[in-house]
């Protein structure tokens, strides 16, 4: 046992004697402890760090897009709620929310939701360049949560899901005194708000109708 108290001694000694080094050349041991800073900080890693899109992202309901949508308008959001697509539908929606603001779903970067929604459009499901919408440009994280988000929608199944996205609340209009107000200029006859899938976190199918 006696090397390791060797060993040890001898360590010490040479901590000390650097120290006293870095106080004789640099009036104070910043020197060392820059070293030992160095040594230490580039052992750090920093692993599934969130996307820029994610710590920007304000969680909400769907019921607070839908009750509310000028307040969350070009907002970056991350909500739960469910998806349905088909013909003439490309909706976020959830059963508890009574509102009937509509809000429209579509994917950011090149792919596209290969829905009809107006008059002389042919559905798609990719486009050329990555989707902009209010000078706003909208990429999308293509992972494994993503294709099973998109093959269950594409294959007619609901789903219900946690994403983060971009909502845009659309403008505000009453066709006249006796309608509602609502938020509109997307989707389909440009009933609706606009949500723009980015990033999907869990997704799972699901048979609850569409209740808007």
């Amino acid at each position: 046992m006696k090397w390791i108290a060797r060993v040890f001694v001898f360590t010490v000694a040479l901590f000390l004697g650097t120290l006293a080094v870095s106080f004789f050349w640099f009036g104070e041991p910043t020197f060392l402890i820059s070293v030992l800073l160095k040594s230490t900080t580039t052992q750090v890693q920093h692993v599934d760090a969130p996307s820029i899109i994610e710590t920007k992202a304000r969680e909400v309901s769907v019921c607070d897009l839908k009750n509310d949508p000028a307040k969350y308008n070009r907002s970056a959001v991350k909500v739960t709620g469910y998806f349905s697509r088909g013909f003439e539908d490309s909706t976020l929606y959830d059963p508890s929310c009574k509102s009937d603001q509509w809000i429209w779903v579509e994917l950011g970067g090149k792919r596209s939701v290969n829905v009809m929604y107006c008059c002389g459009f042919t559905p798609k499901s990719t486009r050329e360049e990555e989707l902009v919408v209010e000078k706003l440009k909208l990429p999308l994280t293509e992972d494994r949560n993503f294709t099973e988000y998109d093959k269950f929608l594409a294959a007619g199944k609901n789903v219900k899901a946690t994403v983060i996205g971009t909502f845009f609340s659309g403008e505000k209009t009453q066709w006249s005194e006796n309608t509602p107000v609502y938020y509109g200029g997307y989707g389909h006859m440009g009933i609706g708000s606009l949500f723009v899938v980015q990033e999907v976190h869990s997704v799972e199918t699901t048979k609850i109708e569409n209740r808007l």
